[in-house]
């Protein structure tokens, strides 16, 4: 497959600088949000809270999906990995998928199958230190098509959330539906988790870009 020209990139970057400012931008906003939220949760009303608990928790869904992107891109140098990254976002069977490769193989065979240099090797061993990424898929497979909602129940009775679902619609026109607390705690741990998974996969693909711009250099 020829690598395609600078102008079939978003804003007409090049492949290296499209790649790049995904990791830097794409890859960051999942954290940068859920962070926000968990910050505007602390002083937000009871009702409130909860929405912001399931908007930490749709950011964490799309960090996972994006984490799989990289991972895919990455492992399969068949197309250009920018190429890949303009792909859809992976859905729930390729998440399930990435948990049984990475849950399977250690943080330095995961460096090796991404074709990636020792200095990935720090995100590979965070990645193999995630507690239960399969109980994320159902974040996932509410989310893959693209019409993720928030449930609370108990809103309408003024009631003090302590379950939200974040509802939607398989690939496979299933509906599905997962759980989470709508406490401050659960909010921090979803938080916590995203700004990990989102900080994986932008560390995977700095590694590429960095290996990139100082090939062929003389080692300083």
């Amino acid at each position: 497959m020829t690598a395609p020209s600078a102008a079939t990139y978003p804003g007409g970057l090049s492949e290296l600088d499209f790649v790049e400012a995904y990791a830097r931008s794409a890859l960051k906003k999942p954290e940068a949000a859920a962070d926000a939220a968990l910050s505007r949760l602390v002083f937000a009303e009871a009702g409130d809270r909860a929405i912001l608990a399931g908007l930490i928790a749709q950011e964490l869904a799309e960090a996972c999906r994006r984490l799989v992107a990289v991972y895919r891109a990455l492992a399969d140098r068949t197309h250009p990995v920018a190429r890949r990254l303009l792909e859809p976002l992976p859905g729930v069977l390729e998440w399930q998928q990435f948990v049984h490769d990475v849950a399977v193989l250690s943080p330095e065979q995961v460096v090796r199958h991404l074709y990636l240099g020792d200095d990935a090797l720090e995100w590979a061993r965070l990645l193999r230190s995630q507690p239960d990424l399969a109980d994320l898929s159902g974040l996932v497979a509410a989310a893959e098509e693209g019409n993720p909602m928030l449930l609370i129940p108990d809103l309408a009775r003024r009631k003090v959330a302590e379950t939200i679902w974040l509802a939607g619609v398989s690939a496979s026109g299933e509906p599905v539906a997962s759980s989470f607390g709508a406490d401050e705690a659960s909010a921090t741990t979803l938080a916590d988790l995203t700004a990990d998974i989102a900080g994986i996969a932008r560390g995977f693909l700095l590694s590429y870009v960095n290996a990139r711009r100082t090939a062929g250099r003389p080692p300083s």
